[in-house]
């Protein structure tokens, strides 16, 4: 086009419209081409930098698209069998995209994202090259950690990516424990979680992750900057409750992208939870049968403890099948006190179990070692299954493990 034309046009055609031309150059690309936008992302989604358009173009010329920020992306934006491989682990909130095969990809490109919802990070074993390093000590596999008493521990966070520094927010927390009291829905640890800050111990929201992502932003009070090859040490104590039981506890500590959620990589160790203060059963009589809407179901049962009887009382719980809908005001529960029968109310507890709240068993023991004689009635049982009725120990809330009773069922 020679000069003279343009000239013309730009006398007729307003400037503005020339400009609105340009950027409706720079719109949306064919479907599969590299320049078509990315999907809308959510908060904690991996935000790509817009492709560029081609030098010499109406869009180069007329209004440049500024280029959003680029971040590494997170964990959670991986699926369940890419974040097995160590591309799937982020090394850090400051590093720049690149046309080079990154060194934790095995020699690959690394492929662009794709936004996907966030879900809780899966747990990978962590990479000593390169990226953030977390470890542990005063806590390793296999060691024994008692209920009700204190355990401390540090976590070091290291920067071992040499090309530059990394922004961390230290975060621990258990994952789900099969010990938990409580095992309907999600099984966790209950106990207290506490990490020494410069102005002493501030005890976090809860020892255990829960069900949602909000214990990854526990650490961003506490962030740092960590210098290529740095490194930084944040001590950590926890007891836990005297209802946990014994069993297998893993304690997670992440590294965290600060007010992000963002979990760039972690490290767990799984601890074996014991108690010493457990009940245990001695004994227990045969039952006598059980006749639904009549006479209930009588027996014994013996209990020791290693704190001794005054902070002992009996648990009696009914275990119900599944759809049996039975409630409280279905089952009666006596205990033989002296000579005589005392009533008590029969509600369910954490795991849908019918009985009596220990507390309230308070004076209901004969003799030396501790016996306990009860009688379990049903109004209806809602389920042509047997019936199985729970006996143990409860010490001061340490509970101990339980033993089945089940009564002949005469219907």
């Amino acid at each position: 086009m020679s000069t003279s034309v343009v000239a013309r046009i730009a006398k007729i055609v307003p400037l503005a419209v020339i400009a609105a031309v340009g950027v409706a150059a720079c719109g949306p690309a064919e479907p599969g081409s590299s320049a078509a936008p990315s999907a809308t992302r959510s908060a904690a989604s991996v935000v790509t930098t817009a492709p560029a358009a081609p030098t010499g173009s109406p869009a180069a010329s007329a209004t440049p698209v500024p280029a959003e920020p680029s971040a590494t992306p997170s964990a959670a934006a991986t699926t369940p069998s890419e974040a097995g491989s160590p591309a799937a682990v982020a090394v850090g909130a400051t590093a720049k995209p690149s046309a080079k095969p990154s060194a934790q990809s095995s020699g690959k490109p690394v492929a662009k994202p794709v936004a996907k919802p966030v879900a809780k990070p899966v747990a990978n074993p962590v990479s000593g090259n390169g990226g953030i390093g977390i470890t542990f000590d005063g806590l390793n596999d296999g060691r024994q950690v008692q209920v009700g008493e204190q355990v401390a521990f540090s976590v070091t966070w290291r920067n071992n990516d040499s090309s530059g520094s990394r922004a961390v927010a230290p975060v621990v927390a258990t994952q789900e424990f099969e010990g938990a009291k409580c095992q309907r829905g999600l099984a966790m640890a209950q106990g207290k979680l506490e990490r020494k800050d410069a102005s002493g111990w501030k005890a976090m929201p809860a020892l255990s992750q829960g069900g949602g992502m909000d214990y990854a932003g526990t650490g961003d009070d506490a962030a740092f900057t960590l210098a290529a090859g740095e490194s930084r040490t944040v001590q950590y104590r926890m007891v836990l409750d005297a209802g946990n039981q014994p069993g297998r506890l893993a304690v997670e500590a992440d590294a965290v992208q600060p007010s992000s959620l963002t979990v760039m990589t972690k490290s767990v160790v799984t601890a074996s939870v014991v108690d010493r203060h457990r009940p245990v059963v001695t004994s227990v009589s045969g039952p006598t049968a059980l006749v639904v809407g009549g006479a209930p179901t009588e027996f014994s049962f013996g209990v020791s403890s290693p704190d001794g009887s005054a902070l002992l009382r009996p648990v009696v719980r009914l275990s119900l099948p599944a759809g049996a809908g039975l409630t409280g005001a279905d089952v009666t529960m006596e205990a033989k006190v002296g000579n005589e029968w005392k009533s008590f109310e029969v509600t369910p507890d954490c795991n849908g179990r019918l009985g009596v709240a220990p507390a309230e068993l308070v004076g209901v023991l004969r003799g030396n070692p501790v016996e306990y004689t009860f009688r379990v009635g049903l109004k209806r049982t809602g389920s042509a299954a047997p019936v199985e009725i729970q006996v143990g120990g409860d010490s001061d809330g340490h509970a101990g493990e339980t033993v089945a009773v089940r009564p002949a069922v005469r219907r």
